[in-house]
């Protein structure tokens, strides 16, 4: 399975817009080569640097196996139909320097993933994980200004 971005390329800089302290826009994301069995998708985005602790900063389950896209905004101006927020769009913010930003998708094998709004990322993984088909990676950099 793949995963881009038209609003970042892999391993470059985030655009501020897309920044908490930007217009807070969540990003356009593209995917393709979903495994056969594929019946819904989940989505997370954590800040992996030693400061940030895994900071989650977007969470979201339930996108339907139709799903190929998520245009740029779609945090705030609508999920595909049936999608559910787990952990509305927080874009990067870090306090200090350079961090890196990792989008994953996960194809899964069931139509809804049983999560509460606002569950933890262990909790969200611990749901996710034994219904994990398949799994791509994007990361994007963010810098403060």
């Amino acid at each position: 399975m793949k995963l881009t971005s038209s609003t970042f390329a892999a391993s470059e800089e985030i655009p501020q817009k897309c920044g908490k302290r930007g217009q807070n826009i969540s990003p356009h994301l593209t995917w393709s080569d979903e495994p056969a069995g594929t019946r819904s998708f989940a989505l997370t985005v954590v800040d992996w640097h030693p400061v940030a602790k895994g900071y989650v900063h977007w969470m979201v389950c339930d996108i339907p196996a139709t799903t190929t896209t998520l245009m740029e905004g779609a945090a705030s101006r609508g999920l595909p139909e049936g999608s559910r927020q787990v952990r509305p769009y927080a874009g990067p913010f870090p306090p200090s320097g350079t961090h890196d930003y990792e989008f994953t998708l996960y194809a899964l094998d069931l139509a809804g993933l049983s999560v509460r709004d606002g569950a933890t990322l262990d909790e969200f993984m611990a749901a996710a994980r034994p219904h994990t088909l398949a799994a791509a990676t994007l990361v994007g950099r963010f810098t403060r200004r």
